[in-house]
């Protein structure tokens, strides 16, 4: 149905209700109780305070009108009876412009959605790629990820958390992500792409409390990866769900002009792959405070359960799993990005040295002895 369709039986519905009302205070039926309250909630739930108090008008006069025709004139109940309308419609009908201004919000900024978060992440030749976006039940915030090619075959992935809901959290997200994909091409450390995020944002914002948390991750071609982080939750193994390696993380971005002592770590690519996510999947929690998150340990017991899953696998698994533990809507937005090379080694261009040695930075540590950070 057409909104000027829907909007065209609601004002004639809300009519016939009024006047099934005067119809009936007219023939002199008796007291039919709040006859007036069904077109009065009708207006407050479809047109808001507004034209709720403008129902509440006209059901007065007709009230009045009747009760003069049959000298059953009661001015006192007549008062109290229209009292109680005025209030059910300046309540009813806040809810109700509060509802519309929140879904008007979610229109404009739902074309954001998919800049942020697209629902396919675009195909590498060295890695799968697997994502899942899920907006919370309290709006659009500003969970987004990003994942670009990067120098020398690598694959730079993003995923971040900005404070906040709404358009301004929206804007905030696309803005970090254009400069994220503007640094791919050309920045081959994660530390470099953090604190041109960091700086272009305090440039175009100023320094604020509405921070972002950011992890960047660089999967060079020789089967490395680098990261840094700004606040966030380290990459995880798809094994596990056990961190790939320990950092110091850096302050979240946009609070300072500069992130000082950022570290970036270094760890072979684990041949199950990684996952990148956003607080929504560990906070995710049922209604109501008392009850525990979904936390980090039933990450790995979700990522567990599964033989070798693949990146699709394991974030479907895991948005799956946090839903049904919150019991519905989640509290927060969730963003997961799970990858893993396409190949069972490493891979080289017939050359001593394989393919991007060079931006993985210092040698990677063995395997056995894990990943190692380094300043």
């Amino acid at each position: 149905m057409l909104p000027d369709e829907q909007r065209d039986l609601r004002i004639a519905a809300i009519a016939a209700s009024l006047v099934v009302c005067a119809g009936w205070r007219f023939a002199g039926e008796g007291d039919g109780g709040p006859l007036e309250l069904v077109p009065v909630l009708g207006a407050a739930l479809w047109f808001g305070r507004r034209w709720a108090l403008i129902v509440t008008g006209v059901a007065f006069a007709l009230t009045a009108v009747s009760e003069q025709i049959h000298g059953a004139w009661d001015l006192s109940m007549t008062a109290v009876e229209i009292a109680l309308l005025a209030l059910t419609a300046y309540v009813v009908g806040g809810l109700g412009d509060r509802q519309r201004a929140g879904e008007a919000e979610l229109e404009r900024i739902r074309p954001l959605q998919d800049v942020l978060a697209p629902r396919k992440p675009p195909r590498l030749p060295l890695i799968d790629v697997a994502s899942r976006y899920i907006p919370a039940q309290a709006g659009v915030s500003g969970d987004f990820y990003q994942v670009a090619a990067g120098r020398n075959g690598a694959a730079i992935v993003v995923v971040g958390d900005v404070v906040g809901k709404g358009m301004d959290a929206a804007r905030r997200s696309t803005f970090a992500r254009a400069i994220v994909a503007a640094c791919a091409p050309y920045a081959k450390d994660p530390a470099t792409i953090v604190r041109t995020v960091n700086t272009e944002l305090v440039h175009q914002y100023g320094v604020s409390a509405h921070f972002i948390t950011m992890l960047c991750v660089v999967v060079h071609a020789n089967a490395t990866v680098s990261w840094a982080s700004a606040g966030h939750p380290p990459p995880v193994s798809l094994a596990d769900g056990e961190p790939i390696g320990a950092l110091r993380t850096g302050h979240p971005l946009g609070i300072a002009p500069e992130i000082v002592d950022l570290e970036v770590a270094h760890a072979p690519l684990p041949a199950a792959g990684i996952l990148l996510y956003t607080d929504g999947l560990t906070d995710a929690r049922p209604p109501g405070r008392r009850f525990q998150p979904f936390g980090e340990a039933r990450v790995s017991a979700v990522l567990r359960e599964v033989d070798a899953p693949t990146p699709e696998e394991a974030v479907q698994r895991l948005a799956h799993a946090a839903q049904r533990f919150s019991g519905g809507p989640l509290p927060d937005d969730l963003c997961l990005v799970a990858l893993r090379s396409r190949f069972e080694a490493a891979w080289y261009t017939g050359r001593d040295e394989p393919v991007g040695a060079e931006a993985a930075g210092p040698p990677p540590p063995e395997p056995a002895r894990g990943a190692e950070a380094v300043g």
